[in-house]
């Protein structure tokens, strides 16, 4: 078990160059929050899948589709999971299924744009795209920390999973869920100590600088938005758009 990687490689910023890295992160913030409220609304199961498979393509071009695969493997057998127990409760695989696939494909909208966002958004550019947005600094400084300090929280689980199989404890995945002890007393409650101990370091480290939340900070490169985020930001309209009035209309395909 490499909790470096199942942290760090599915949710930290990977510095490529595609055409969603160079969009403003104004617009990718856009997209989240668009395509979470309109999976909200859609009511059919076939625009929903549209749409998971619109943000498929999106992190295909961004080159960070495969390092999704691993987090939406899991996610697609937790749903295929749930599906079989109702299935066994209910002895009607239909029911379930209809019951189940709008739940799942909602949350997989909101996962997918999600990864996509944080794959291809670098702290500063999230920094600088929340300074222009006008956020208070405070809280803009906290989600950019968050973002940064993922990977360093990877690091520092596989360092108390070292430490356990310093003391002779092997916790395989079975065991793990055989036995959710060695969870939550072996890695859980470690993490949460040492997360709140740098939390304190990095607010001694602020305070120390006299860090007043980032305002007035300039940037050696800012962000703008240009002819092609304008493009993409009409053509995501004009697509959600289709899908509001194919899902309300008579053009159902279930």
């Amino acid at each position: 078990m490499n909790m470096e990687n199942a942290f760090s490689y599915n949710t930290s910023y990977v510095g490529e160059d595609s055409p969603v890295h160079r969009m403003d992160p104004r617009i990718k913030l856009g997209l989240v929050l668009g395509t979470t409220l309109l999976s909200v609304f859609l009511q059919n199961v076939a625009w929903l899948v549209t749409l998971v498979v619109m943000l498929l393509a999106l992190s295909a071009i961004s080159g960070t589709l495969k390092k999704m695969t691993k987090f939406l493997g899991l996610f697609f057998l937790f749903a295929v999971l749930t599906v079989a127990i109702m299935t066994l409760l209910t002895r009607n695989f239909i029911y379930s299924l209809e019951y189940f696939s709008p739940f799942f494909l909602r949350f997989g909208v909101m996962v997918t744009a999600g990864m996509l966002f944080a794959f291809t958004t670098s702290p500063n550019h999230l920094s600088q795209a929340l300074q222009k947005m006008y956020f208070p600094a405070p809280l803009s400084f906290t989600l950019t920390v968050t973002l940064r300090y993922i990977p360093t929280l990877a690091n520092e689980a596989e360092t108390i999973f070292n430490a356990l199989r310093l003391r002779g404890v092997y916790p395989s995945n079975w065991d793990v869920i055989r036995k959710p002890s060695y969870l939550y007393r072996g890695m859980i409650i470690p993490l949460f100590i040492r997360i709140l101990k740098l939390s304190d370091e990095i607010a001694i480290a602020a305070e120390s600088r006299a860090f007043n939340g980032g305002n007035g900070r300039s940037s050696l490169k800012n962000i703008k938005i240009g002819r092609n985020d304008l493009f993409f930001s009409l053509t995501m309209i004009m697509f959600c758009f289709v899908l509001m009035v194919m899902d309300k209309g008579t053009f159902s395909l279930i």
